[in-house]
């Protein structure tokens, strides 16, 4: 019998326990009570600025050095809000909190120096409230308005902040995130879910939706992950990721990545470096009165502490039996690839393709040829169904061929649902 030897076929499944997250704890003042934070990965430096005191604090990423990088109201500096690095630049928002009439800033620091590069004010009449930016690759910056319909960016040449779009499905943002190729804007509107608007048109390319309750918001891989705070049932806050589409034009695909450690926890914005999501666990927010900048019970504080997770995807080695044999395959985000074994021919096959959800559609190759393979895993991917097709008879397609279960031991075979499944 002629064997096919196929280079996929020879996958070493020996995957080693993978950590996903890591907790760090802070030692910054109780009553610091964060809402924006950056991350430099190169100097190992984070940033996080202050609701209560208004300034910016930063340590190393281990937790240990903690000092002020930025001291109470300097360079004008307001109660802090989103913040996000370019280079050696650090972008902080900043506001007064007041009402009816209220300041805000952005500042422009030099994370090497400290020293101030830009001060951006917006002081009119009303209740502006500046609440997270994104930075263009060219440097453009776009910042939402939470109490209104407005978004900002920087006239450069009048050096000033002045109004980029206005549009009512836009109202209320607070989370904002830009495409890794600059094309498209993402905003968590209160008012219509998650927006996607393309830059250059300044046109709104998706329908409203309910993706709302949403704070910090970052694009990823053509991916949006967010911080979800502000669902009225608490037990749907957490971190989520949304898969959107090739184009990066719609949603396709909703997962929550993190549930909170404890219901009543306030993460807010966060920042993504090097394939990882770093955000305090609790922000304590709840502890503090806004209208009278005062903290609440200062017995009721805690101490903060960072979680730094990973987002690479975690690969699944899975062994699978079928009728016809055994399925080794490699299980990530968004692919499959493995081997197969045709007990009744002694050969050798390989199978690979990309997955969407529970279904994965590609390719197979063995000795009797090659050709198309759709795989149908259950939600836990503990069984599949296959339908395939051969290129020697592209017409014809082989619809539930066979099945797959996972090996519940290291038996040669067992049966299940009135069919005998061969493990070797």
């Amino acid at each position: 019998m002629k064997t096919l030897i196929w280079s996929i076929a020879l996958i070493s499944f020996t995957l080693g326990a993978q950590t996903t997250w890591d907790e760090v704890e802070l030692s910054f003042q109780k009553d610091l009570i964060p809402e924006g934070i950056a991350v430099d990965v190169e100097a190992q430096k984070l940033y996080i600025n202050s609701l209560m005191h208004n300034k910016i604090v930063r340590c190393n990423l281990d937790g240990s050095q903690t000092e002020d990088f930025i001291k109470n109201g300097k360079h004008g500096y307001l109660s802090g809000f989103g913040m996000t690095i370019q280079g050696d630049t650090l972008f902080a928002l900043g506001n007064s909190l007041t009402k009816p009439r209220n300041s805000s800033i952005l500042l422009l620091l030099n994370t090497k120096t400290g020293k101030l590069i830009k001060s951006y004010t917006l002081d009119k009449p009303g209740f502006a409230y500046l609440n997270d930016l994104a930075v263009s690759k060219k440097g453009e910056v776009f910042i939402t308005d939470s109490e209104s319909n407005h978004i900002y960016t920087i006239n450069k040449e009048e050096e000033n902040l002045e109004i980029f779009l206005s549009h009512d499905d836009l109202k209320h943002s607070n989370g904002i995130a830009i495409s890794s190729n600059d094309k498209y804007l993402y905003f968590a509107s209160y008012a219509s879910g998650l927006r996607i608007l393309d830059i250059a048109s300044k046109k709104l390319v998706n329908p409203p939706n309910n993706y709302k309750g949403i704070d910090g918001l970052k694009f990823y891989k053509n991916k949006l992950i967010a911080i979800v705070n502000g669902k009225r049932d608490q037990t749907q806050n957490g971190v989520y990721q949304f898969q959107l589409n090739a184009k990066g034009t719609a949603i396709e695909i909703e997962e929550k990545i993190w549930k909170l450690k404890n219901e009543t926890d306030i993460p807010t914005t966060f920042d993504i470096e090097n394939d990882a999501l770093y955000f305090v666990a609790d922000s304590q927010m709840d502890q503090m009165n806004q209208e009278t900048n005062t903290i609440r019970d200062e017995s009721k504080l805690e101490d903060y502490s960072l979680i730094i997770k990973s987002l690479k995807p975690k690969v699944q080695a899975k062994n699978y039996c079928t009728e016809i044999g055994r399925f080794d395959l490699l299980i990530d985000a968004d692919e499959v690839a493995g081997s197969y074994l045709l007990i009744h021919k002694d050969a050798l096959g390989g199978v690979w393709g990309r997955l969407k959800g529970n279904v994965m559609t590609g390719r197979w190759h063995d000795a009797d040829g090659k050709g198309d393979i759709i795989i149908t895993f259950t939600e836990d991917f503990s069984f599949f169904t296959a339908d395939y097709r051969s290129d020697d008879e592209p017409e014809k397609w082989h619809k539930d061929s066979w099945h797959g279960a996972l090996r519940p031991d290291t038996g040669t075979s067992f049966d299940f649902n009135n069919k005998t499944y061969q493990c070797e």
